[in-house]
């Protein structure tokens, strides 16, 4: 297939002149020349999931301070865009939702081709196609990189027809990236066949293709055998890939049905599976060996089972063996083409042919001779089943021959012609531009700008600037680290060194796009001068680890601040540790390549595994709340070390119905990332609950630098504007785990333990174990599992959950109340009897709907703790003697809450927050006294002056002592620049543990 794709380029500068004075930085005087509108969002205007009675518009929003575009995803003739002439800060514009899209007006976005007289038009793409709402709606509209410096979305499956509605076959796809000044648009089409449920053009002859309906054939003795081979061919078009991903073969159910056998693609990646009979030592599974799959091509595939082994082969070749001697079970379920045996899921789309099932184990020989000659069966006997769809009548499959086409594209009053002349062939993809007229100079690239990076031992890196990213890209492999070893105490740093031979500073787009990171789950990168110093310039964390094609990679986006003449920066990425402990993060990650494309932010601590995530989407799952995992652990001492953990899967935020009960999801949903790290990260989240927007969230999530076990910070408020039921629902959860095991529970107040017991066996799933029990005391109270583990048998480690609420208050119906009621339902017994139990904070008792103006406030400390001393391999001695004298106790969450129940104090400034800390700067030393302490507690200083010339001094006896956490010199504190009020914030992460009191001096230097 030809590489070369279209592209279509809108350079939309939409901003004025650039807003803010230039701020020093340190000693090298560079000035930031970012303005208080120099940000973006993108989200969706009625949400992403939705039910499919849900008829509100697929309506793509991307903002910034400057500008608004949307584009409605049926209708892309419908696209808006609009200047902003109020100035709103990050946080303002985050609160003001999608008010300000009511200022954007109708513009003309056209994308033509015309051949003979006949002009078919883009009129919308697949994701807003009502046909495709179902649990795959919006899977082909990609989130690639979304926060406050850009978005980077990509619509798949662009349809275009001509003014009678005929259909044009295209394999098109729209790319949106958007800067805080500058909009850019990316399409990449090709001529294609069209493709639709029903007959199709077969490897010979008729084939079948998929789309939205499956092919089932009825359960029939001749589909099972004792020795048996299951082929096809499959084929996937480039313009289906984006919905092939789940069963394409399959009989009798899922894998984990005696008799099941099936073939399953998954990022590109083919498995095939058996199960023989009862038990997991009978499910057999072999995955395709590297790239043997073949894109936009027909596939043989093939298992088969001889009473000694399974095996896999792919276009003639060994895949795998899997050897198990075994009966097998025969199964009495259908055989379904495109989707998973029992009828659940989503449907994989692709085209089949040759379907056959044997009752023999077809020879190597055999199988290669098939895959290398599909028009001939040289033996035949043992076939029990064979379909080639030739007897359903001639396949009805259209070519389309473009020849001498005219390319117009039209955005407002910018136009292009431009003709293809001759044949353009079937997916030949071409290259076309347009830019739009410009109304700012913030148009790139400019004359006399330019990046370099450089690397020691390593040398330059290309820098270009790229038009589909409307940014200056480094693209960097680095081969040359020098450093091993999987707790990554060491950075990948990086100069970069920008030139500006005009006289006129500018905030230039870049991107640094690094392609193999040292570890990808809690990677941090930090924007510092040329010493090293922490800048409190944002870089952008947007990441993936899915998608094959591209492996790991971190694409930085920033505005980076270039002064007339040389600046130097040096780009600093942690890994696991942050000085001399791990480091905090908050990335959004993309999903490419594993599925939900949406808005998943993923948290880490160290750089080990994930250690909490949202789907704030919901692409994926309905809840909001999914993987949760420990902070260095292992299955006791001698488990492995600087791996994944698991602490149990999921938990949810408000949970409320409609009046058909119906769970309301999120709509306008916007996010605004003021800190990814790596001291303490922050991350505030804005939108709705239905696209009725029946309640307002705001939620605010923190992680910290620390170095015993995770927390994770959530703030959160609910606003009713409708009445709503508030039953069968919870205001916050944890949960819906698999495998969870809950042996114990406990809760209490800042005064101790008010119950605990061992939970029986054999309760029924479903029974509630506690029933809205309201947690009497004073704050802070607390919930927990000690001792609760994970079932399943792998050699990570795995441990505890606990709630500690640090502030409630609901007030419904007119009436305040001020303690936090829980429930217990049981979510899962397994075989052994052992209960798994969800824990759920509720309305009170009695209250049985909620009310316009209704509000719910609350602040949650999510903890994930080691059941015992040899589960742990960190270095904080303090909870390592805790975990020997209290194994699997309700002492470490009343450890945590009561002794993280701070009292602090402060002279030379305003305590906004205790917990953790944060202090409003008002004279240049600030005295912060504290009471309490667990571990390393986060402080942040704000409204400082400078990023630099500061220094943190514990206050010892009368003498100061400065705090000094680093490894390889100015790395252990955070620096956030906020351009609204031109100062900055400097985070630090105090060691409290073993102190009853401390004294803490943050000073200006001389």
């Amino acid at each position: 297939m030809i590489q070369s794709r279209l592209l279509l380029l809108i350079a939309l500068s939409l901003s004025g002149s650039v807003v803010g004075e230039a701020v020093d930085l340190s000693d090298s005087a560079s000035a930031t020349l970012i303005g208080e509108r120099d940000y973006s969002f993108g989200y969706w205007l009625n949400g992403m999931r939705k039910h499919a009675s849900d008829h509100s518009a697929d309506i793509l929003c991307l903002e910034s301070g400057y500008y608004g575009f949307s584009l409605d995803l049926a209708d892309l003739t419908q696209a808006r865009l609009g200047r902003y002439t109020e100035s709103l800060s990050y946080e303002e514009a985050l609160e003001a939702g999608a008010s300000r899209l009511e200022q954007l007006a109708p513009v003309d976005f056209v994308i033509e081709l015309e051949s003979k007289g006949t002009v078919f038009r883009a009129r919308s793409s697949w994701a807003g196609e009502a046909s495709h709402r179902d649990a795959r709606h919006l899977q082909d509209a990609w989130m690639w990189e979304s926060g406050k410096v850009a978005q980077h979305y990509e619509l798949h499956g662009l349809q275009f027809e001509d003014s009678h509605g005929r259909r044009l076959g295209v394999d098109g796809s729209l790319s949106l990236v958007a800067w805080p000044q500058t909009l850019s648009m990316t399409a990449e089409i090709a001529p294609s066949l069209i493709y639709a449920d029903g007959w199709h053009e077969g490897v010979l002859g008729n084939g079948l293709c998929v789309v939205e309906k499956p092919w089932q054939v009825p359960h029939d003795p001749r589909l099972e055998a004792s020795e048996m081979t299951v082929e096809c061919w499959v084929k996937i078009p480039t313009s289906l890939a984006s919905t092939s991903s789940g069963y394409l073969l399959a009989k009798n159910g899922h894998e984990g049905k005696a008799g099941h056998y099936s073939f399953k693609i998954r990022q590109g990646r083919v498995t095939a599976s058996m199960n023989l009979g009862p038990g997991a030592e009978k499910r057999l599974a072999v995955e395709q060996r590297g790239k043997s799959f073949k894109e936009n091509a027909w596939n043989h595939l093939a298992m088969t089972y001889d009473g000694q082994a399974m095996r896999f082969y792919m276009n003639g070749a060994l895949q795998g063996t899997k050897p198990l001697v075994a009966e097998r079970s025969f199964g009495d379920g259908a055989l379904m083409l495109g989707q998973r045996a029992d009828g659940n899921g989503g449907v994989t789309s692709a085209v089949f042919d040759q379907v056959r099932i044997w009752e023999r184990a077809l020879s190597a020989r055999e199988l290669k001779a098939h895959a290398e000659a599909p028009e001939s069966l040289v033996h035949t006997d043992g076939i029990n089943y064979n379909e080639t769809f030739d007897t359903y009548g001639a396949a009805e499959v259209r070519i389309p021959v473009w020849s001498d086409v005219t390319v117009r594209l039209r955005l407002g009053e910018a136009l292009l012609e431009e003709q293809v002349a001759g044949v353009w062939a079937i997916d030949e993809k071409r290259r076309f531009s347009l830019a739009a007229p410009q109304v700012s100079t913030a148009d790139w690239p400019k004359e006399g700008l330019s990046i370099q990076v450089h690397a020691d031992g390593e040398g330059a890196f290309p820098v270009e600037y790229d038009p589909s990213y409307n940014a200056y890209v480094a693209e960097v492999r680095r081969e040359k680290r020098g450093w091993k070893g999987s707790e990554v105490a060491n950075y990948d740093e990086f100069d970069l060194i920008v030139e500006n031979s005009g006289q006129d500073g500018a905030a230039i787009p870049f991107l640094f796009y690094l392609r193999n990171p040292a570890q990808i789950t809690g990677l941090c990168p930090i924007l510092c001068d040329a010493e090293g110093v922490p800048t409190g310039l944002p870089v952008q964390l947007s990441k993936n680890w899915h998608y094959p094609k591209l492996g790991a990679y971190l694409r930085g986006y920033m505005l980076l601040p270039a002064k007339a003449g040389r600046t130097t920066y040096k780009l600093r990425i942690a890994y696991g540790f942050y000085g001399s402990l791990p480091s905090a993060s908050h990335a959004q990650l993309s999903l490419v390549g594993y599925g939900g494309h949406g808005r998943w932010d993923q948290l880490a601590i160290g750089s080990w595994g994930e250690t909490f995530c949202f789907d704030m989407d919901m692409s994926l799952v309905d809840v909001a709340i999914t993987d949760v995992r420990m902070l260095m652990a292992r299955k006791g001492k001698d488990g492995k070390k600087w791996g994944w953990t698991d602490a149990g899967w999921g938990g949810d935020w408000l949970s409320v119905n409609d009046d058909a009960g119906k769970k309301l999801y999120f709509s306008e949903m916007k996010t605004a990332y003021l800190a990814h790290g790596p001291c303490l990260s922050e991350v505030r989240y804005d939108g709705n609950y239905g696209s009725a927007r029946e309640v307002g969230l705001e939620a605010k999530v923190q992680t910290l630098r620390t170095d015993d076990f995770a927390r994770t910070f959530q703030t959160l408020r609910y606003t009713f504007d409708q009445k709503l039921s508030a039953e069968d629902g919870w205001l916050f959860k944890m949960g819906r785990s698999g495998k969870s095991v809950s042996p114990q529970i406990a809760y209490g107040n800042a005064g101790g333990l008010v119950r605990e017991e061992a939970v029986p066996d054999h309760l029924r799933k479903g029974e509630l174990y506690l029933d809205r029990v309201a947690l009497e005391g004073a704050a802070p109270w607390w919930v927990g599992f000690p001792g609760g583990y994970l079932s399943e048998d792998r050699d990570w480690g795995t441990g505890s959950r606990a709630w500690i609420i640090r502030s409630y208050r609901a007030s419904l119906g007119g009436k305040v109340y001020t303690q936090p009621t829980i429930s217990m339902p049981v979510y899962q017994v397994d075989r052994a009897g052992r209960v798994n139990l969800d824990l759920l904070l509720t309305p009170p008792a009695g209250v049985t709907e909620f009310l316009p103006g209704d509000t719910i406030e609350m602040e949650i400390e999510w903890m994930t703790f080691h059941r015992e001393a040899d589960d742990y391999y960190g270095l904080n001695e303090a909870y390592r003697q805790h975990l020997v004298e209290n194994p699997r106790s309700w002492k470490t969450i009343y450890r945590e809450a009561k002794g993280n129940d701070l009292k602090v104090q402060v002279q030379g400034g305003t305590l906004l927050h205790s917990y953790p800390i944060i202090v409003q700067a008002d004279a240049d030393a600030v005295r912060v006294k504290i009471e309490g302490g667990i571990g390393y507690v986060p402080i942040r200083f704000e409204g400082l002056e400078s990023a630099t010339g500061y220094t943190l001094y514990q206050i010892v006896d009368g003498r100061k002592i400065a705090l000094d956490q680093s490894m390889h010199g100015n790395d252990f504190w955070q620096t956030d620049y906020d351009v609204a009020s031109n100062t900055y914030k400097i985070t630090y992460n105090l060691p409290l543990d073993l102190k009853k009191t401390s004294d803490w001096l943050l000073q200006r230097d001389d």
